[in-house]
């Protein structure tokens, strides 16, 4: 098949699933292109497509993350690059702005199918304005299908976007289950004192994964167990508020901010995975966490229900922090054979969360598109 995907938020786990896929599409020999924006392209990001040009044709065009007249432009220009580039048989855009600027391009497409996966609809933010639900629910008009991470941003684009179910496709998104690292190694990388309990954070410092109530939980954590210390993996543009926040609370001599780097490099040594999100899409942090033998404490979000599973391999909280917080605190509770055996489950559970799954759903997808478009 010949696939172009294009993406716009070019970080976090959207531009680690966008390249999962393209490396699902060498081994299966399709012909893909990418196009990307360099404006909030990590540096992660950018070191994998080096990695993969040869093997995928790579183009950079700029846009922009605000909404605004310059859309328009942005648009009529990934239209003539898509056809200088194409023809292609699927136009696959992942995140909000590059899935709105494709199907404007797609008009001017025809016999393009255009898949549509937004990595967590915009509008599932406390904060999003009317405005942007009644836009994903046009533009749902002009694609062929829409790919949802997890059952709950299936019902928001159901209940809350009125979206039509038959342009839904339910596609859990996966790991890379092959990629793993040692816990001792981590530990000595983070730094772990002998006995530390280390609760990990891993995502973009950005209001969605809302920071100010992380770094609450480390404080209720820090006044009821002494041996926690704190961990967090990512950067963002509330990095400097998050420290700000830490230091007032008093935590700052127990937390160490690592800043971005490859998280699972360092995720065996956490001794659980703490999320404050709002929302999620799907949270790939779970399964990598549960791929590292950690237990996840978390919120109602993405996958969150699904990974931690009944309390088996983590607790699902309310979305108060003390709520997370005692979540954490049951875990610090138990004893070295307990989280042993809970490390163990935790491990067998993320087979249920191998990308391989992934990859072949959503190529099957691609295929009955191409198949229905002959």
């Amino acid at each position: 098949m010949r696939i172009c995907h294009v993406i716009e938020s070019a970080s976090g786990g959207s531009a680690q699933v966008v390249v999962d896929l393209l490396r699902a599409g060498i081994a299966a020999g399709d012909e893909q292109t990418l196009i990307y924006s360099p404006v909030r392209a990590e540096a992660r990001f950018l070191q994998a497509i080096d990695a993969l040009r040869g093997l995928v044709r790579v183009h950079a065009l700029e846009m922009q993350r605000r909404v605004g007249w310059r859309d328009i432009i942005a648009a009529g220009r990934l239209m003539r690059l898509i056809r200088a580039l194409g023809p292609f048989d699927i136009v696959a855009s992942h995140s909000s702005k590059a899935g709105a600027l494709a199907r404007m391009a797609g008009i001017f497409l025809p016999g393009v199918a255009q898949v549509y996966t937004p990595h967590a609809f915009i509008t599932m933010a406390p904060e999003s304005p009317a405005i942007y639900g009644l836009v994903e629910w046009a533009a749902s008009w002009f694609c062929d299908a829409i790919i949802v991470g997890s059952q709950q941003e299936w019902d928001h684009a159901r209940r809350c976007l009125r979206i039509l179910a038959s342009r839904l496709r339910l596609v859990p998104m996966g790991v890379d289950l092959s990629a793993h690292a040692e816990r001792d190694p981590a530990r000595r990388a983070l730094l772990a004192e002998e006995g530390a309990f280390i609760v990990g954070f891993v995502g973009r410092l950005v209001s969605q994964k809302n920071p100010e109530r992380l770094a609450e939980v480390f404080a209720h954590v820090a006044a009821a167990e002494p041996r926690a210390r704190f961990v967090v993996v990512g950067d963002g543009p509330l990095h400097d508020k998050l420290r700000r926040e830490i230091a007032s609370r008093g935590v700052a001599d127990r937390t160490r901010l690592v800043g971005g780097c490859d998280a699972r490099a360092l995720m065996p040594g956490f001794d659980c995975l703490v999320c404050t999100s709002d929302y999620e899409s799907y949270g790939l942090i779970f399964p990598e966490a549960l791929a590292a033998g950690v237990p996840i404490v978390s919120p109602p979000v993405g996958v969150a229900r699904e990974a931690a599973s009944e309390g088996e391999t983590g607790v699902v909280t309310g979305f108060d922090a003390s709520d997370i917080a005692a979540g954490v605190l049951t875990l610090a509770a138990l004893g070295a054979e307990a989280r042993a055996r809970l490390a163990e489950r935790c491990r067998e559970h993320s087979r249920r969360f191998d990308f391989s799954e992934t990859a072949r759903r959503t190529r099957a997808l691609y295929a009955s598109l191409l198949r229905r478009a002959r």
